[in-house]
């Protein structure tokens, strides 16, 4: 019985293998005869003696094959060199942002100092990749290496990121947008040179990492057995990263970013037995080839039949958000937030802070109103036609406003996780998403595309109260869930904003959080509903109250904890899908204005609930302001300019927790 055992054990990696080998080879079966079914000895002749199909399969078609299997054979080995430098079974180089840092540096170098390209891509990839892995781990370094805390912070930072590069499209669109359809990841290619140029330095890594092989598999067993081992534990973590990053960065400058695919392979490799790290990174690196060799000949095969351009890095997103669902509920400890302590300082309860932020409101007001610049400088306006302009757009901002900060603090509430936000639950992508299907499917109605942004938030919560039907709906799991969807959905609109469509800056716009649309009367409407809705969820107070006290205690005193939870969760989904459908998907008020105002002693959660929803009105009326002031005459969209702000906040924060 044992040795049955033991070559069903043994037999796990050779079966994968073996799979992934014969789908292959049917898929590359149907190309070659999709290509005519050419002669493979007439690949080989010189280019000037060939036919038209066979040099498009000699300069195109094996290339990028090659790099296919190449690119994600680096991939995988990176997820296991990372999985086993952290210990996290969720680490790799998109959960880590480590890819989404290459391709900002990419973007900034292309758009400002594109003379540096011709120097090195791939230098200008690994410090963006440096300086990114550099920051999650940062902030996710406090007595130890949490998982979670890393996740948490390489997801919001990939968020963060994206925000960013959407700036910068927004004022470049042209120019970025062949950098957006090759950054979605694309693995065309014209020749062999990439090929080679990603072989010499996957080759010098994995030398590299050969060298190192038997220190970092001591490394599994612990930082302080491995250091009684005389492992020098963290210059080798730091030579380890340095390597990840080099590999990350590799990939990235050649191909592009390409989803999970590292993911993906690293999860397979340690989940069919292997137990080494030498064996797991064999096995990662041919698994990781086979996967998105797979991947990229079916999506050749569907290009040559049908004619639709569909991104490879689309595709192994679409693989990877269900992978990385699967392995939050597997891999990840439970309960997954250790620390429920409050976070933040919490001052004493004062009237006065009431009549300063009231004066600061009428202020912030007065001024987005009739403070401005233009040609000949700064100019006080009070002009009643100025007035009438710039009003609609005020009450937008400030109707979303309310909605983020009153959905920010149901779910910090109920989670008992500072770092809980409208934009992490998930809903703001899925929101977005639906409005992408509406535009794509010539609906440009408001009420239509409002109605289609609605049912695709309702269609995100649904999804994420599923998934977790069977965990008892943890408001930690619910969290992950949620970001976990938003990196799917984010990657599909960033391959359709790439694809090129002329529909796509208008969306593009909306996307960045802008009231350039706003309507006397659809202002009123919605500063009404944000109105009605905090007031609604005003009679919560008392039950957020109790859910801050843990789950155990809250069902002691008398609260149904699942229905409340399930309560607050639908109600969270429809303030966030309303502010996003006014300002677009991203804008970090919903994280840091209930912060600021537990700070100043609102730490009741009925006078937080006000207090947040009143420096959420102020912040993004200051922010739409701002945003029109700072770079006149050109104007930078009030959730950019919201997000880009409370982005640093949030770096503060993590470091808090």
């Amino acid at each position: 019985m044992v040795t049955l055992a033991r070559l069903s054990h043994l037999s796990k990696p050779w079966l994968l293998l073996g799979s992934l080998s014969l789908c292959c080879c049917l898929s590359l079966i149907v190309l070659w005869q999709q290509h005519g079914g050419m002669p493979v000895q007439t690949w080989l002749l010189p280019a000037d003696s060939l036919s038209l199909e066979a040099l498009v399969i000699q300069a195109n078609v094996l290339p990028r094959l090659a790099m296919a299997m190449l690119a994600g054979g680096v991939l995988a080995v990176c997820g296991v060199l990372l999985q086993q430098l952290t210990r996290n079974p969720l680490a790799a180089d998109t959960t880590l942002a480590i890819s989404s840092g290459a391709q900002i540096a990419l973007l900034v170098v292309t758009l400002f100092f594109p003379n540096l390209l011709l120097w090195r891509a791939d230098v200008w990839a690994f410090l963006g990749a440096l300086c990114s892995m550099a920051l999650v781990l940062t902030l996710a370094y406090k007595n130890g290496l949490n998982p979670v805390r890393m996740i948490l912070a390489g997801l919001i930072l990939n968020l963060y990121l994206g925000s960013f590069s959407m700036t910068l499209m927004l004022f470049y669109s042209e120019e970025a947008r062949s950098i957006m359809q090759w950054s979605s990841g694309s693995l065309v290619q014209d020749g062999w040179q990439d090929v080679q140029g990603l072989a010499v330095r996957a080759l010098l890594a994995f030398v590299a990492i050969a060298v190192l092989a038997k220190p970092l598999s001591m490394l599994g067993l612990g930082d302080e057995q491995a250091q009684s081992l005389g492992v020098p534990v963290m210059p080798l973590r730091l030579g380890g990263l340095l390597i990840a990053a080099f590999l990350s960065a590799s990939v990235v400058s050649m191909v592009g970013m390409l989803g999970f695919a590292g993911l993906a392979a690293a999860a397979a490799s340690k989940h069919i037995g292997l137990r080494t790290f030498p064996a797991q990174a064999i096995a990662a690196f041919f698994i990781g080839a086979l996967l998105l060799l797979l991947t990229d000949s079916v999506l050749q095969n569907i290009e040559l039949q049908t004619g639709w351009l569909l991104s490879t890095g689309a595709i192994t997103a679409f693989i990877g958000a269900p992978l990385l669902l699967w392995l939050i509920f597997r891999s990840l400890p439970n309960p997954l937030v250790q620390n429920h302590k409050e976070y933040a300082h919490i001052a004493p309860f004062s009237r006065p802070t009431i009549v300063i932020m009231m004066v600061l409101a009428v202020a912030v007001l007065l001024i987005s109103l009739w403070v401005a610049q233009d040609a000949n400088g700064w100019h006080v306006n009070l002009n009643w036609d100025a007035w009438l302009l710039r009003y609609p757009r005020l009450l937008m901002a400030a109707a979303a406003g309310i909605m983020l900060a009153t959905a920010g603090v149901i779910l910090q509430r109920m989670t008992l996780n500072p770092l809980a936000s409208p934009e992490l639950l998930g809903i703001s992508a899925g929101t977005a998403a639906g409005v992408f299907v509406a535009v794509l499917l010539g609906i440009s109605a408001g009420v239509q595309v409002w109605l289609c942004g609605i049912a695709a938030a309702i269609t995100t919560l649904a999804a994420i109260l599923f998934v977790n039907r069977n965990s008892g709906l943890q408001p930690e799991r619910i969290l992950l869930t949620g970001m976990a969807i938003a990196a799917l959905f984010d990657a599909l609109i960033n391959v359709f904003l790439a694809a090129g469509d002329p529909r796509a800056q208008a969306v593009l716009v909306w996307l960045s959080g802008s009231t350039y649309q706003a309507t006397p009367f659809l202002a009123n409407t919605l500063i009404v509903l944000a109105v009605c809705l905090l007031i609604l969820s005003l009679p919560l107070a008392r039950c957020l109250g109790l859910l801050s006290l843990g789950s155990p205690m809250a069902q002691a005193l008398g609260l149904n904890v699942a229905l409340t939870q399930k309560g607050l969760v639908v109600l969270a989904a429809i303030l966030t899908a309303l502010s996003t459908l006014m300002l677009g998907p991203m804008c970090f008020v919903g994280l840091w204005a209930p912060h600021l105002a537990k700070f100043l002693g609102f730490h009741k959660p009925l006078h937080q609930l006000l207090a947040a929803a009143a420096i959420a009105v102020i912040a993004m009326v200051f922010a739409d302001w701002l945003g029109r002031q700072i770079v006149y005459p050109y104007e930078i969209p009030a959730g950019l300019m919201a997000t880009l702000l409370g982005g640093a906040y949030f770096f503060r924060l993590m470091r808090k927790i």
